[in-house]
C-alpha cells in the first residue's frame, strides 16, 4: 500500500473531518490567514494537552502564564482585524467571549475582562490543588 493517499482519498478524509461536531471548515484566501490557522491549529492541541494535564504534568504556575499569553495575543488579533475591517468596509462580529472589545476605546474592558478571566482560572485551580 503507498504511503501516499490518493486525491480521491484526500478529499473523502477531508469531508469526513468537515462533518465533525467540532469542526470549522475555513476559506483562506491570503497568506495571512493560512499561517495564522496553522498556529491555531497547533496551539489548539498543545492547549489541550496543558490543560489536560494541568496539575499531573504541568504546574500551574508554569502553564497559566502561557495560557493568559496566548489569550492576549487573541485579543491583539481580535483588535487588529477589527480595525483592518471597518477600514475595508468588511462587516465584522467580534467572537465569542470578545465581545464589547472591539474598539479601541474598549480595549481597557478587554484587558480588565482577561485580568477577571484569569484571576478565575487563578481560583479553579486553587480548589483543584485544595482538591488533592
Amino acid at each position: 500500500m503507498p504511503d501516499t493517499l490518493s486525491a480521491d482519498e484526500r478529499l473523502k478524509r477531508k469531508v469526513s473531518l468537515a462533518q465533525e461536531r467540532d469542526t470549522r471548515v475555513v476559506i483562506t484566501r491570503t497568506v495571512d490567514t493560512h499561517r495564522v490557522l496553522d498556529i491555531v491549529r497547533n496551539a489548539d492541541r498543545g492547549i489541550r494537552i496543558l490543560r489536560a494535564n494541568l496539575l499531573i504534568r504541568f504546574k500551574p504556575e508554569d502553564a497559566v502564564p502561557l495560557l493568559v499569553e496566548y489569550q492576549k495575543a487573541i485579543e491583539g488579533l481580535h483588535h487588529a482585524a477589527a480595525k483592518i475591517c471597518a477600514m475595508a468596509g468588511v462587516p465584522y462580529r467580534a467572537p465569542r467571549g470578545l465581545e464589547g472589545s472591539a474598539s479601541a476605546g474598549s480595549q481597557e474592558k478587554g484587558d480588565k475582562a482577561g485580568d477577571s478571566a484569569e484571576a478565575s482560572h487563578l481560583g479553579k485551580e486553587e480548589k483543584k490543588r485544595k482538591a488533592l
